[in-house]
């Protein structure tokens, strides 16, 4: 590649995974030859087409051979070593050359940007075909006047956070500094790089940063799917001259796995204070302004200079010359083949399209080490003065330490620069001399004792960690015990003593939680008391921490155990638990319904650990939200999060998509606190746990029958009122008239039949009048429905009060009345959902025993007495029933709480046992 060339772009489309197959999902993706890409809209049967450098077909014509390789069966198929030969062969070849390199993966989570970049087994990935192939090489060019170095480090980028994962002391507060040096532009601060002699040595340290990857994420309660991991490749390349003197090539590759990049649902979220405040994942959010700026300039004809926000996260400082700078650069755009993936499908080919277009100018990194030591040790002497210089001076202390930084960092490079390959080689082995033989004793000893082994949602952390259960009792906790067997696990809802493990001579293993309020899970199922654990049991100890059980001297370990078969146990479980006993039943509805409680349920888990560890005294719960109580006449079932604020007494009803905007925001806010910092506890407006009681809420719904209108019959009824527990909490009265396209309501003109009504224009009269026995709780509240042909909810006016009188009428005119109308008339219901604010606990208005009208008369004035009366007295005009009459008379004279009870009690046996009448009293006419 020439100066200025663009970016490789290639994609890369997967086999269908289980949850596809098992939802018998669509192929929306075609590659009909090597660069082009075609994606079909499954509603529309659209198809848009895109063009790449490469388009590699992996979704099938394969076969497994016996050493688990992925072997093409038809050469359309794109196996990892040609991805290797196209991609890779061209990183090591610019490497050799002294160029920069940069390869990175996107695409969302679970669409195989991994495989591409680190592989799964015997299907090796770039990463380490890369690296195998680098020593090789060298192995292959290794002369008498030239030395070569390799280095490697590896970090990972989490909220903004820099991690050093081949470092062995703690990470500092706040992670590692990402700094700017004035030639060679961003860099990380402190970040281990590592000497490495092999492709053994090189592995052993990629295997051991995602160990330090898969701890830090289950003690930190962090989701990996979130994280962007670089492992960064150093390769020196010294020569010695004739005339004396050396000089060096350097290239640095860099090899990023980006975080999933799902967009985060609005739906949901409309009204959440905190929608703008909590960024899903601000590095990859950036990264898609900055590919976009960096299109729009090189695409602008007027050569008006773009502002790059570079700086604007972690990520993209650290991937500038990647992008923009000195640096060859590969894209792997990697999708899935399933229409129910296709939006984020569509958004990622969009999003490599774009990045084609970006051009870098690398350049060969070659210089002459003694003139670059002697340029340092120039730079240092000037820094120096400088610094001098400032301290006397008006320099601000900002500054100085800027000075300051840089002449270490020089340093630093000098003392690197001086040192002989054989004294970094020694150096690194002195620091791990033990750690070569660390991971085949692990291997050894899985054969002889019982253990517990890790379950990630990344397969990449799975069986990662291992816990060894030694004969006799152990105990499990965060908090070492003076004495006794003891295995650590840290991090959310894990107790100083969580529970103890007795091993009978590896007969027999038992497990006893330490308290009885432990969420601990086998097999999806809660343990309260002592249990035997079995040969490949699935154990949940809470938080992060989900393991699989082995005993080695017993027959019948499995080794193909999942994260997601592990949480599909729990989930099939609390579904039960909530009263749906057909989850895992087999039909779509039910499969969706398991796939969002699986993804929901460990986040809710999580949610209540946090509040716990950070004080709040906030309880969530799912809840199996119908399409009826939503309001909706046909949908699936949905996920919601309740809230409750047990110091408020408040209640609140989130969507999935809101929970999850929340959820992001306590993640940091607890690793804030775990990161010691100061300012980690936020004030209310704030606080994602919060919500405040002035926020509408969803209360109940109620399902009120439209079979009168069919008939033309003009009806008042009172209907119960049932919140999300199928607990009556009140009654609603509601009027519907039929009546003629200029409102006039048409008495008396009833028919035999509704296909009678199809052809005329009629309009139908949907009056929300009152509601009465709502909970105290309540202060103001409105209701909302969606009749036949409505685009959007009607809503009633907002009404305060425990028996709001809402006096709302809406007409819906047809003309004419098809059939579709008519069915809708005679098989449909009208569902109406309340939603109110809230009295918190301590509120004076909360003392209150019925409303706020009647008895919290002398407060509110003489208007909503008024107001009922005035209700009154238009009920009795028009013949209503007498139960609204006497239920709204009941408030007015003040009647207490009991006797209100007792009201409803009777006008529910009413309501129930009464059959459809109108006005005139005449029974409903049977459907023929």
């Amino acid at each position: 590649m020439g100066k200025g060339d663009s970016i490789i772009v290639a994609v890369r489309v997967r086999p269908f995974n289980d949850r596809e197959k098992t939802r018998n999902c669509k192929l929306v993706i075609e590659m009909p030859d090597e660069e082009t890409t075609v994606i079909r809209d499954p509603k529309t049967n659209d198809e848009k087409r895109f063009t790449y450098d490469h388009s590699y077909w992996s979704h099938d014509g394969f076969s497994e051979k016996k050493n688990g390789y992925l072997e093409p069966t038809d050469p359309h198929y794109a196996d990892q070593r040609r991805v290797f030969e196209d991609l890779g062969r061209g990183v090591l070849a610019n490497a050799w050359a002294g160029y920069n390199c940069s390869l990175f993966a996107y695409g969302q989570t679970g669409s195989g940007k991994s495989y591409s970049i680190v592989g799964f087994k015997n299907n090796k990935g770039i990463v380490p075909i890369v690296c195998e192939e680098l020593f090789k090489q060298i192995a292959d060019n290794k002369k008498k006047n030239m030395q070569f170095e390799v280095f490697v480090s590896m970090m990972e980028i989490y909220c903004e956070k820099v991690r050093d994962l081949l470092s062995s002391t703690p990470p500092p507060k706040g992670g590692l500094k990402v700094r700017e040096h004035p030639k060679n532009g961003f860099y990380v601060e402190n970040l281990t790089t590592v000497p490495v002699n092999s492709f053994k040595e090189i592995e052993a340290k990629i295997e051991e940063g995602t160990k330090s990857r898969t701890i830090a994420a289950t003690q930190m309660n962090a989701t990996s799917s979130r994280a962007h991991t670089i492992v960064k490749i150093t390769f020196n390349q010294k020569s010695s001259k004739q005339a004396g003197g050396t000089s060096m090539k350097k290239s640095e590759i860099n090899l990023v796995d980006l975080a999933g990049s799902e967009r985060q649902s609005a739906a949901g979220t409309e009204g959440d204070r905190l929608k703008e405040g909590i960024v899903i994942n601000q590095s990859l959010t950036t990264l898609g302004r900055v590919i976009k700026a960096l299109h729009d300039s090189q695409k602008a004809k007027s050569g008006k200079k773009t502002q790059i926000p570079y700086r604007d996260s972690v990520l993209t400082c650290l991937l500038k010359n990647a992008l923009g700078g000195n640096s060859k650069t590969i894209m792997i755009a990697a999708i899935s083949p399933a229409d129910i993936n296709f939006e984020e499908t569509l958004s990622t080919l969009r999003f490599a399209d774009r990045a084609k277009s970006i051009k870098t100018n690398a350049v060969v990194n070659e210089n002459q080490t003694e003139r670059a030591l002697r340029e340092l040790r120039e730079e240092n002497l000037r820094l120096q003065s400088q610094i001098q210089g400032g301290t006397a001076g008006d320099a601000s202390n900002e500054e100085i330490e800027k000075l300051r930084r840089q002449l270490a960092e020089n340093q630093k490079e000098m003392e690197e620069m001086e040192k002989s390959w054989q004294q970094k080689i020694a150096e690194e082995a002195a620091k791990h001399a033990s750690g070569a033989s660390e991971k085949v004793e692990m291997e050894a000893k899985k054969k002889k004792m019982c253990h517990l082994w890790n379950l990630n949602e990344d397969p990449a952390l799975t069986n990662v960690i291992v816990h060894f259960i030694p004969v006799g009792e152990s105990v499990v906790g965060n908090k070492p015990t003076s004495s006794g067997n003891f295995i650590q696990m840290s991090g959310l809802s894990i107790l100083p003593q969580h529970v103890t493990l007795k091993n009978d001579g590896n007969n027999q293993i038992h497990l006893s939680p330490c308290s009885e309020d432990l969420d601990i899970f086998i097999n999806g199922k809660p343990v309260h008391g002592e249990t035997q654990l079995q040969q490949n049991d699935r154990v949940f100890f809470g938080g992060n921490h989900l393991y699989v059980f082995n005993n080695p001297t017993k027959k019948g370990i499995r080794t193909d155990i999942t994260y997601e078969n592990a949480q599909a146990e729990i989930a099939q479980n609390h579904a039960a638990a909530l009263g749906n006993r057909g989850l895992g039943g087999g039909s779509k509805r039910d499969l969706i319904l398991e796939e969002e409680l699986m993804s929901t349920l460990p986040l809710v888990q999580r949610a209540n650990a946090m509040a716990t560890e950070l004080g709040r005294n906030v309880k969530f719960e799912i809840v199996l939200v119908s399409p009826e109580m939503r309001g909706l006449t046909s949908g699936l079932t949905e996920i919601w999060v309740k809230v409750h604020n047990i110091s408020e007494d408040t209640y609140f009803l989130w969507e999935k998509s809101r929970f999850m905007n929340r959820y992001y925001g306590m993640q940091e806010m607890y690793e804030a606190k775990q990161d010691g910092s100061e300012d980690w506890n936020m004030p209310k407006e704030r606080d994602p746990f919060y919500e405040p009681p002035d926020s509408p809420v969803f209360i109940a719904s109620s399902v009120v029958f439209l079979q009168s209108l069919a008939y033309l019959i003009d009806v008042e009824e009172q209907f119960p009122i049932v919140d999300l527990s199928g607990q009556e909490i009140g009654l609603l009265t509601v009027g519907l008239s039929p009546c003629s396209t200029t409102g006039k309501e048409l008495r008396g003109e009833y028919v035999e039949d509704p296909d009678q009504l199809i052809g005329k224009n009629i309009a139908f009269k949907v009056k929300v009048i009152s509601a009465v026995g709502l909970p105290r709780r309540i202060l103001k509240s409105n209701c909302k429905y969606r009749f036949f042909g409505s685009k959007k909810m009607t809503t009633t006016a907002t009404v305060s009060g425990n028996t709001p009188a809402y006096g709302h009428e809406e007409t819906f005119q047809f003309k004419p009345v098809t059939k579709e109308v008519a069915d809708y008339l005679a098989n449909s219901n009208l569902y109406i959902t309340f939603w109110g604010t809230q009295r918190p606990r301590g509120a004076s208005s909360r003392k209150n025993s019925i409303s706020t009208i009647g008895s919290n008369e002398a407060r509110e004035g003489p208007n909503k007495a008024k107001r009922v009366e005035r209700l009154v007295h238009q009920a009795k005009t028009s013949e209503n029933r007498n139960i609204s009459v006497k239920a709204l008379e009941t408030v007015l004279k003040g009647v207490d709480d009991n006797e209100n009870r007792k009201t409803r009690k009777q006008s529910m046996k009413k309501a129930g046992s009464t059959t459809i009448k109108s006005r005139s009293g005449s029974k409903k006419p049977k459907a023929k």
